[in-house]
């Protein structure tokens, strides 16, 4: 009987030493020994297996060590790297009458830029026919010569609201009332002479420094006449000096040639003198 388990002690060595280690390494009992885990960055996470293609072998790495620790997750950070080393995004080339390609930089505080509100600026001399020698005087306020037929087109179309007239005593006014009222003009006509200067400067500042009135229009039957009242009107409603208000005026038609230039020079004093 004992030597039945002596036999059966020897046989199952035997066996053993044939078939190997059943330790999941694999290899004959000579060569068992327990292995460490295949990768195991920093001892922290002994369980993180290597990415795909990473030989498990020890061998000389394919690049050289990064300079920098590796993180939690066992793979170097990033590198980071500043705005102008960073890659160049180059944009094709606009079409020919198109818009750009090519970003705007954005507005800081703001979504888009301010809109501007529309405004009523009757139009520019160049674009005005029919209005001989229009130009603008100030805001509000312009000037010209006696408009023709396509002059009051002009006018209705630049969006002005009210034309005055400076004309002699005696003129008939009704032709030139009927042209503006009918393209919905309010129509204001003024007698203007060296005797009635006073009164027609009065009228004047009343209607163009309502502002109800703009844009206005003032023309007059002579250059002369409506330079007169210019001239007062820079004086008096705008505190002008003498001097940058004759130059003024002075394109506008004021004159002292002649008689009716010496007239209403004379008026023009008159009516400085009693303010």
């Amino acid at each position: 009987m004992i030597r039945k388990l002596l036999l059966a002690t020897v046989a199952v060595g035997l066996m053993i030493g044939v078939i190997g280690c059943r330790h999941k390494c694999g290899f004959l009992r000579d060569d068992c020994r327990e292995r460490p885990p295949a990768f195991v960055p920093d001892g922290r996470n002994p369980t993180l297996l290597p990415p795909a293609g990473l030989p498990t072998t020890p061998g000389p790495p394919p690049f050289p060590p990064p300079s920098v620790q590796p993180g939690p997750s066992g793979f170097p950070p990033p590198a980071i790297t500043s705005p102008d080393q960073g890659p160049k995004v180059l944009f094709p080339d606009p079409l020919p009458g198109g818009a750009s390609s090519r970003p705007s930089p954005a507005t800081p505080g703001f979504l888009a830029p301010p809109v501007k509100a529309p405004t009523t600026e009757p139009p520019k001399a160049s674009v005005a026919p029919g209005l001989a020698g229009y130009t603008k005087v100030k805001d509000g306020l312009y000037a010209g010569r006696k408009p023709a037929l396509d002059g009051f087109d002009s006018l209705k179309r630049g969006g002005f609201r009210t034309v005055i007239f400076l004309h002699a005593a005696g003129t008939d006014v009704a032709a030139v009332k009927d042209m503006a009222t009918t393209r919905n003009l309010t129509f204001v006509a003024i007698e203007t002479t060296p005797e009635t200067l006073a009164d027609a400067l009065k009228e004047f500042n009343r209607v163009t420094t309502d502002r109800s009135n703009h844009p206005v229009y003032v023309f007059g039957e002579d250059d002369m006449r409506a330079g007169a009242v210019w001239y007062l009107h820079f004086r008096i409603a705008d505190s002008l000096g003498d001097d940058v208000a004759r130059v003024r005026a002075k394109a506008l038609g004021l004159s002292e040639q002649g008689d009716e230039g010496r007239a209403f020079s004379l008026a023009i004093q008159r009516v400085l003198e009693t303010r």
